[in-house]
């Protein structure tokens, strides 16, 4: 997962601005919060906005397939109500793996 380096540095120089009276060097202070950001990122499984972002699309994309194919079943059963077929599961009977 990558990280958004940018946010990562905003935090710590928000943290910094509180820390810097505690007498570490500002470089170690800002090195230990950096590290502590970023371990807790990890540790709590945040995504970056990219892969949100990719993953809605995704998720989008499949909607769009979903409702596709239901809207087709919809028509199949609608045929096979019009030939007669009360239950569309009853045309299965010859199909392959139907015993």
């Amino acid at each position: 997962m990558q990280l958004d380096n940018n946010l990562i540095d905003q935090i710590t120089q928000n943290v910094l601005g509180i820390f810097e009276k505690v007498g570490a060097t500002r470089d170690e202070l800002h090195r230990r919060v950096h590290d502590a950001v970023k371990e807790a990122i990890v540790h709590f499984d945040i995504v970056t906005r990219e892969e949100f972002d990719i993953t809605s699309e995704l998720l989008s994309k499949t909607r769009i397939k979903v409702e596709a194919m239901e809207k087709k079943v919809a028509e199949l059963e609608k045929l096979l109500a019009e030939k007669g077929v009360a239950d569309p599961s009853e045309a299965a009977g010859d199909a392959p793996g139907k015993k």
